[in-house]
C-alpha cells in the first residue's frame, strides 16, 4: 500500500517583532519596548496540481495552522499575533483576505503580515 500523498503542509515557529513593527500607535502604546513573542507561520503551502481546486485546501490548512498558533498561546500564555512573510504578491492577498494585516517591517518587495491573537480567538473559539 503506497502512502498517501502530501497535499499541503504548514510550520510554525517562535518569533519575536518589536513594538515599532507593529502597525499604529494605539498597537504599539500596548507593548513594552523589548522584543514581543510571536508565533511565525514559517510556510505554508499547498500542492501546485491543486491551487484551484475548489476544495479550499490553502483556507483549510491555514485554519488549522492558526488553530494549533491559538492553542500553544493558550497553553504557553507567549504570543500576541501570528506573523508571516509573504513571498509573492498572490501569497499576500492570500493572507490578506483571511484578515492578516501590514506592519512596519519590509520583507524583500512586500511588508511582513500579523494577525492578533484576540482576532485568532474570534474565529476558532467564537463567543456564544
Amino acid at each position: 500500500m503506497l502512502p498517501a500523498p502530501i497535499v499541503g503542509y504548514f510550520t510554525l515557529t517562535s518569533a519575536t517583532v518589536v513594538r515599532d513593527e507593529l502597525p499604529d500607535q494605539e498597537t504599539r502604546s500596548r507593548y513594552p519596548a523589548y522584543p514581543i513573542p510571536v508565533i511565525k507561520l514559517a510556510w505554508l503551502g499547498v500542492d501546485s496540481r491543486l491551487h484551484s481546486s475548489e476544495r479550499r485546501l490553502g483556507e483549510t490548512i491555514l485554519l488549522e495552522a492558526l488553530e494549533e498558533a491559538y492553542r500553544i498561546v493558550q497553553y504557553s500564555g507567549m504570543g500576541i499575533a501570528v506573523v508571516t512573510d509573504p513571498l509573492t504578491q498572490e501569497s499576500d492577498r492570500f493572507f490578506k483576505r483571511y484578515g492578516f494585516l501590514p506592519m512596519g517591517r519590509q520583507f524583500g518587495e512586500l511588508q511582513s503580515l500579523y494577525l492578533p491573537m484576540g482576532t485568532i480567538g474570534q474565529l476558532i473559539d467564537p463567543p456564544s
